[in-house]
């Protein structure tokens, strides 16, 4: 029996245990103490009596028997808390049951329940209205349920009263026999900590609390234990994890299997067995938080090892400026050749005509970039683990980019112009009308999405977790970011003059340009070879063949010389020849399910030794303070590529990382992958590169370093994980 049915069935037992014994035969509410073999329960009140106006103490006293035990109100993996249906007097109000801290239970098979054994007090805080008569007696009842466990759970019912007398105002009041014990009770509970912040986290498999308090200082996090309030939130038997840095506590906890439903508010109990000093010395501090409001400052780091606290307009800022860069990428610089193409052609003409020609490029990225954010919000919302260049993981997508580069190279190196067919769409791109600066935009965004850069991973990660608005705000920032240069080259024709004049040379430039084009082709298809193995490469370059023929069949007989009967001929059969090598190009689903992931603890062509993510492998390599570098990658990633080309092929960084033991894994995101997806957001990432390193030290916080690395950087974070190393020895 799993832990969901078994819970399940504690709870039909319960309601039945309290309702069917109550409809037979109806309440009778007894003073003093009821005796249900496991367990003594009864009403007590630290007064004697009670006057008109009045806030006082009463609690559901139970008294269990020895291996016994009853339940917080997050039983845990099982049980059920008490609870209490108060009959009071007229204008009489009964606060929230008040639980005690609760301790971890381990009940066989392997669960773990939060509850209490021995003797238990939970309060209520209880008013009398202020024009209450005196001079009476009155009876507090209350209907008291709860389940008790020891080898076998048994439920416990009881009708209580407590009977109490009304005095004059002015009376003094004795105190009952039971004043210590609830004075006690009430001086144990846990205390809300105003001076703490406590935000949080929920992620498919994990749950992660960020507390931020003064009181951490000079703490460690043996003994610590999150107790979360939400019943069947977290798995209560796996063990949680604690990194503290200054003021800064997080804490990770497995999400259970069994929880459905959103998270909008995180409450629990943070509890040490050394106590807090910072608060007195308490053992136990209860922390609240609802959900972040819209644009509310979260803390991302931005690049190397400096933070900066997330705000939405910083977001904007940094996507506007992530954009910019982003022109700099290797994997945008084809198509922008095409653009640069273009205003060479445009040099001389009418300002007006070329500043049009900039707002078509300007309006292809921006629509681009929408359609992707929608299509992110969409998914993301339909439950898709999704990041910044998610379609880079489909091998159709990524043949299609491939299909269009090739035509695109072909054409720009004169096997054919622009046409009427539809071939003839890369004419749109490298031609002269509008649309050929509209397209360009287009694909300019495509080939970008491979890639993230300084300031702009740090903005998406950010947006993905806002409301719809504010992501297509910081999406539209991103793309007037990159389509800014040429909006402003296109607005400032003095700045186009100082370009080459028109000419001859102009068709050997064009012809030039194609070869980048072709570079990206060889690029996308090593990038192919990881989705369909090299079975399935034969299929793809036998399809470029293909589209190459049809593509020289259009060239040499749908030009304006042919007359229009052999130009529609030569179109037809051109178009029929493509549509197979379409067909050969696009991989099909049983092609890429087969082909295995690069294979882990295998020297990579740098000599390093890499093993595969995961949040375990992680964990356990940190339990052993062992330092870990983590290169979140993909085989799609141009920037990735050339930061290991740059940092691994340098032997001191090699060396540096063998002489500290640095365990060295690898998150490759090139086919989806929730489990890395999970892993970059917690990071407040949505895309590849991401570079993260722990040192030996449990406690502190890892280190993220930039987008762009080199081996000076490298060695500067490799430096600090060793002083942390040693600092905490």
């Amino acid at each position: 029996m799993d832990m969901h049915v078994f819970k399940s069935m504690l709870k039909l037992i319960a309601v039945l245990w309290i309702v069917l014994p109550a409809a037979a035969l109806g309440q009778v509410f007894q003073e003093g103490p009821v005796d249900t073999d496991q367990a003594i329960a009864e009403l007590v009140a630290d007064v004697s009596a009670i006057r008109p106006g009045q806030t006082f103490d009463v609690a559901l006293r139970i008294k269990l028997d020895p291996h016994w035990h009853a339940y917080w109100k997050n039983p845990g993996d099982a049980g059920l808390a008490p609870k209490i249906d108060w009959v009071l007097p007229d204008g009489f109000v009964a606060g929230e049951l008040e639980f005690p801290v609760p301790e971890r239970i381990a009940t066989p098979p392997d669960f773990v329940s939060y509850g209490y054994e021995g003797e238990v007090f939970f309060l209520t805080q209880v008013t009398v209205p202020k024009d209450f008569a005196v001079g009476q007696i009155i009876a507090l009842n209350a209907k008291a349920s709860w389940l008790v466990c020891e080898n076998m759970c048994i439920p416990g019912t009881a009708d209580l009263a407590l009977k109490l007398p009304v005095t004059e105002t002015g009376e003094s009041l004795a105190l009952s026999p039971w004043a210590d014990d609830l004075a006690n009770a009430r001086e144990e509970l846990p205390r809300l900590m105003e001076a703490a912040t406590l935000d949080f986290e929920v992620l498919e498999t994990t749950v992660t609390a960020s507390i931020d308090w003064d009181g951490f200082a000079g703490m460690g996090t043996d003994g610590l234990y999150f107790y979360v309030e939400a019943e069947g939130l977290v798995n209560s038997a796996a063990k949680q994890s604690f990194v503290l840095s200054d003021s800064s506590l997080i804490v990770s906890m497995e999400k259970s299997e069994w929880f459905e439903g959103e998270v909008d508010r995180l409450k629990g109990l943070l509890v040490s067995v050394a106590g807090f000093e910072a608060a007195g010395g308490v053992h136990s501090v209860a922390l609240d938080s609802a959900a972040k409001p819209t644009g509310e400052a979260s803390t991302l780091a931005v690049g190397g090892n400096a933070s900066v606290e997330m705000t939405f307009f910083l977001s904007l800022m940094f996507a506007f400026l992530g954009g910019v860069i982003l022109n700099l990428m290797p994997c945008v610089f084809p198509v922008l050749s095409i653009k640069i193409l273009g205003f060479v052609q445009l040099s001389g003409e009418n300002p007006r005509k070329t500043q049009a020609h900039g707002v078509a490029f300007a309006a292809g990225v921006l629509l681009s970039f929408w359609a992707l954010a929608g299509a992110l919000i969409v998914l993301r919302a339909g439950g898709e683990s999704l990041g910044w260049g998610f379609q880079m993981q489909s091998p159709g997508f990524v043949g299609v980019l491939l299909l269009i580069m090739f035509v695109f190279g072909l054409n720009l190196a004169g096997v054919f112009e622009m046409g009427t067919s539809a071939i003839g769409l890369a004419g749109k791109v490298t031609g002269d009308g509008y649309g050929s600066s509209f397209f360009t935009g287009v694909f300019a965004t495509a080939v970008a999405t491979p890639c993230t850069g300084p300031f702009m991973g740090a903005a998406i990660g950010y947006a993905l977790n806002l409301p719809v608005l504010e992501i297509m705000t910081v999406f539209t920032f991103l793309a007037l970011g990159m389509a800014a240069p040429y909006l402003i080259l296109s607005s400032f024709p003095k700045l186009i003059d100082r370009l080459p004049r028109p000419g001859p040379w102009m068709e050997t430039f064009k012809q030039v340009m194609s070869f980048p084009m072709f570079a990206t082709c060889i690029w996308l298809i090593w990038l192919m070879g990881a989705h369909v193995g090299n079975d399935g490469l034969i299929l793809v370059l036998g399809g470029l063949l293909v589209v190459a023929i049809a593509a020289w069949v259009y060239g040499r007989w749908a030009t304006p010389i042919k007359s229009v009967g052999t130009r529609r001929m030569a179109a037809f059969i051109a178009l029929v020849i493509a549509s197979f090598g379409v067909w050969m190009l696009i991989p099909s689903e049983e092609t890429t399910s087969a082909v295995a992931s690069e294979a882990s603890g295998v020297p990579d062509k740098y000599g390093v030794t890499w093993e595969d993510f995961s949040p375990e492998f992680v964990a356990a390599a940190r339990a052993e303070g062992k330092p870990v570098f983590i290169d979140f990658t993909a085989k799609w990633c141009l920037t990735c590529k050339a930061n290991k080309a740059v940092v691994f092929a340098s032997d001191e960084v090699k060396r540096r990382f063998e002489e500290l033991g640095v365990v060295m894994v690898r998150g490759d995101w090139t086919k989806r992958n929730p489990m890395i997806t999970e892993a970059l957001e917690s990071f407040g990432r949505s895309g590849v590169p991401l570079y993260i390193l722990y040192d030996g030290n449990l406690t502190s916080s890892p280190q993220l370093l930039p987008e762009l690395l080199n081996p000076g950087i490298v060695l500067e974070a490799l430096d600090k994980t060793e002083s942390n190393s040693v600092a905490s020895r």
